[in-house]
């Protein structure tokens, strides 16, 4: 569960701390986009939720968020929680001599800490297979119109 994860998260940067801890907009929390807010309260840091731009200067940052009807700006001190929207930044393809290069760096594997669950899942189920459509012809109006009325009663 995502509190699982942030608390691992957290025991790791207790002993290793960071100036900047960046999320993406769904993480490994089956998309619930919960862990970078868990991680921030845990460790009783800032955090910013779906910023677009990152810009750090020094001790400090400029962000950016779309939110309803504009850009909002937002400056903060180091060290923070972000989690980060569409267009931060462009995915890249890597070349072949960037991933030969990747093969041979060291692989840190931290274990992990100990810490209860504090959901459980009980169970997966697929959604209801929709049905079928029907095509009508643009002339047939008639039929439209029944067909609105009575299958999905929506006039």
């Amino acid at each position: 569960d995502a509190l699982f994860v942030a608390k691992q998260i957290a025991a790791y940067l207790k002993s290793n701390p960071a100036d900047l801890v960046l999320f993406g907009k769904e993480t490994i929390d089956y998309n619930g986009s919960q862990v970078g807010g868990m991680l921030s309260a845990l460790l009783d840091l800032p955090y910013v939720s779906l910023a677009s731009k990152l810009e750090l200067n020094g001790t400090t940052a400029m962000l950016e968020r779309e939110i309803e009807g504009g850009i909002e700006l937002l400056e903060i001190s180091l060290p923070f929680v972000v989690s980060a929207a569409k267009g931060m930044a462009e995915a890249r393809i890597p070349n072949m001599r960037g991933i030969m290069a990747a093969r041979t760096k060291p692989l840190n594997i931290v274990p992990a800490f100990e810490a209860s669950n504090a959901t459980e899942i009980k169970s997966f189920t697929l959604p209801p297979t929709k049905t079928g459509c029907k095509y009508v012809d643009a002339d047939n109006v008639d039929e439209l119109v029944n067909l609105l009325r009575n299958e999905a009663k929506a006039i």
